[in-house]
């Protein structure tokens, strides 16, 4: 797959983040249940960043002021 097919599929992963929801008619407690999925894995992955240690996230070649600035977003933001 080109990059380029790769990034805009991306692109509309994130531009619609509540799709994994499903249907607006499916049951309410499927659609809380992902609901809360969605929240988990967000505070896990921001409380994993903020674990990270300055050598890790050079080792990585990340942006620290990106990891502080993700990692300070509360979990229901995407």
């Amino acid at each position: 797959m080109p990059i380029s097919d790769n990034a805009s599929a991306n692109s509309r992963a994130l531009a619609r983040p509540f799709d994994s929801l499903g249907h607006p008619n499916k049951p309410f407690p499927a659609r809380a249940i992902a609901l809360l999925s969605i929240w988990y894995s967000r505070a896990a992955g921001r409380r994993t960043i903020r674990e990270l240690t300055s050598e890790q996230v050079k080792a990585l070649d990340l942006d620290p002021v990106a990891l502080r600035a993700e990692a300070a977003k509360p979990f229901w933001h995407a």
